[in-house]
């Protein structure tokens, strides 16, 4: 009986494997039929659908978004909570003592947006130095430590200012750049 078994099994095995040579004669005939000539094929040019953009379109978007920053930086300012009276970067004060950071001006009339960090908390005095070199005394008259916000004041007027957007037209994605020189002083 066991004899017969083995049989059989030689028998299945060979009959599979002349079934796969058969199968993989027939593939190879096949396939070597077909021909790939490369003159069949014809590159064409397509219209750019209006959605794609093109490198000037993408230059001109990059040039708008350094101008705008550009202009952005000339209302940025430094602040500091320690008057500069010297002309050495060495100093023995803790980073919380000096305050030293960023702002920006929001209005013509010198109220300045800031970090509570920075400037301390309600009026408490800084020391602020436009981009254009000019030094200021200021006076925090507003701020919030759960925001970490702060206003100066500063005396002074026709101050070119950023002008805040409206929140809610922001989209999530948009691009973001942060403007600020916390050495400024």
């Amino acid at each position: 009986m066991r004899k017969r078994s083995s049989n059989k099994k030689i028998i299945a095995i060979a009959i599979l494997a002349i079934l796969v040579w058969i199968f993989i004669f027939y593939l190879y005939i096949t396939y070597q039929k077909i021909e790939i000539k490369p003159n069949q094929y014809e590159a064409t040019k397509t219209l750019s659908t209006p959605n794609t953009q093109t490198v000037e379109k993408a230059e001109e978007e990059s040039k708008k978004v350094v101008d705008v920053i550009e202009e952005t930086t000339r209302k940025v300012v430094g602040i500091s909570k320690l008057k500069n009276t010297g002309s050495s970067i060495l100093s023995k004060s803790t980073e919380s003592e000096l305050g030293l950071g960023t702002g920006m001006i929001v209005t013509e009339d010198g109220y300045i947006l800031s970090n509570e960090h920075v400037t301390g908390a309600k009026y408490s005095k800084c020391y602020i130095t436009l981009e254009n070199g000019n030094h200021y005394d200021g006076t925090v008259v507003w701020s919030d430590s759960d925001l970490d916000l702060s206003i100066t004041k500063i005396n002074a007027k026709n101050l070119e200012y950023i002008p805040l957007g409206d929140s809610s037209q922001i989209r999530v994605g948009e691009a973001v750049y942060a403007i600020g020189n916390p050495i400024r002083i």
